[in-house]
């Protein structure tokens, strides 16, 4: 075809769009003169002038006529590649047209001159023919059954009577078989059909003659769609901005509780492991105390008895010997030989010694056990109060050295006193509380 022009653009070679897709090209900037400006293709093979309002209208057109023409292009002859392509270069061109004239900032004029002094589009559609005319049809029909006749045919149909091919049968019949085609409409048999034909053109070209108006407001609805798009978005973004702010701020706050509560809980369990630990230490010495204690309780008590025991013997014997004294003591003493009073004298005064002895024995033995178990009982609190003070408070090395001096010192007597003496809780309390 040559050097093919439209709107004033050298064509190159574009990737064709859908036709949703390039009503999104030209809805992005000046959608309102590409849906508007009037076109007028005039096909005299078809003898049809076909009018359009915008481009996407001509752009539907086009597009049909290359699909259709690709649909039949497994068995299309080649005298058809001339339409076939020439619809191809429309869409190109009005893609071509588009992509350089969308952001034209000198006004729409320019544009309309430029649509006006176009003349390619149909200075190149002379020859053309639609994909679903009659006219196709036919040929498609004759290459079929008779392949020879058909260039002929096709030439004749198209108007191009400079190949001189009559000069054999096939030729021949191929011109004669257009002629007839296209002569039908002078006879009454084929009147009605071509009414018909007429009359189905009219209510196509009155559709098609809406679908300018129908493409406008698809182009609209397609544009509002992408800007409620685009606001849309924007609400989202800024949503999850927000939330993703919410939850960082949360999410920080609650690693931080968890990390001081983690840390305290780590220092309480350390805490009450060196509780356990030292509970786990001086836990056999409070149960010695305590046993011990005890037993040193019992014999104390024992010792109670037995000391009141000699104390009440020596009370018995010494009222037997005032209320009835034997009489060999009474002789004696009134008579002239005291041998036996001194002798019985003697005697009960050993006895008073001895029994004297064994109290004061039997006393320090009740007396020490009775200290030593208040000793035990000392040391077993003492141990107990140091454990709460190690749960509640914090104790120095130098207090445990106290306590634990208190605890474990010596009591070789059982009396408190002097250095062996154990220190009293309540010292060491005052000393750890007044501390605190």
């Amino acid at each position: 075809m040559g050097d093919f022009v439209i709107f004033d653009y050298q064509l190159k070679l574009l990737e064709v769009m859908e036709l949703t897709q390039f009503r999104e090209l030209i809805g992005e900037n000046n959608k309102e003169w590409f849906n508007s400006v009037p076109l007028e293709l005039k096909f005299p093979v078809e003898n049809q002038n076909k009018e359009f309002k915008g481009l996407p209208s001509l752009y539907k057109f086009a597009k049909e006529q290359t699909n259709g023409w690709s649909k039949l292009s497994e068995s299309l002859p080649h005298e058809f590649n001339e339409s076939k392509k020439y619809f191809d270069l429309i869409l190109q061109g009005i893609i071509s047209f588009v992509e350089i004239n969308r952001k034209h900032e000198h006004g729409n004029e320019n544009l309309n001159k430029k649509i006006q002094n176009n003349n390619s589009i149909n200075r190149w559609a002379g020859r053309i023919l639609f994909y679903n005319s009659t006219n196709t049809e036919f040929l498609l029909s004759l290459h079929e059954n008779k392949p020879k006749s058909f260039s002929a045919a096709f030439s004749f149909i198209v108007g191009d009577f400079n190949h001189n091919n009559i000069n054999n049968k096939d030729s021949f019949e191929g011109y004669l078989l257009a002629y007839e085609f296209q002569s039908k409409g002078f006879t009454a048999l084929t009147e009605r059909r071509n009414k018909e034909k007429r009359s189905i053109t009219t209510l196509r070209n009155d559709f098609e003659n809406q679908l300018p108006q129908l493409e406008k407001e698809l182009t609209d609805h397609l544009t509002n769609s992408s800007e409620k798009y685009k606001e849309y978005v924007t609400i989202i973004d800024q949503l999850k901005a927000d939330n993703e702010k919410t939850y960082s701020n949360w999410f920080t706050t609650t690693k931080d509780n968890f990390d001081s509560f983690s840390k305290g809980c780590d220092t309480r369990r350390e805490e009450l492991e060196k509780t356990y630990a030292s509970s786990l230490k001086l836990e056999e010495p409070a149960k010695y105390w305590l046993e011990r204690g005890d037993e040193l309780k019992n014999e104390a008590w024992k010792s109670l008895y037995i000391l009141v025991g000699l104390v009440l013997i020596i009370v018995t014997s010494l009222a037997i010997i005032l209320w009835s004294p034997p009489a060999e003591i009474l002789n004696s003493f009134f008579g002239g030989d005291k041998s036996a009073a001194i002798r019985w004298s003697i005697i009960y005064v050993t006895f008073i010694s001895f029994m004297a002895f064994c109290i004061k024995a039997v006393s320090k033995v009740m007396f020490s056990s009775f200290h030593l178990a208040r000793d035990c009982d000392e040391r077993y609190t003492l141990t107990y109060f140091y454990l709460s003070l190690l749960k509640d408070s914090s104790v120095t090395d130098n207090e445990k050295q106290l306590i634990m001096q208190s605890l474990f010192s010596r009591a070789d007597t059982g009396l408190l006193k002097e250095d062996s003496s154990p220190t009293m809780p309540n010292d060491i309390a005052s000393k750890i509380l007044g501390r605190s």
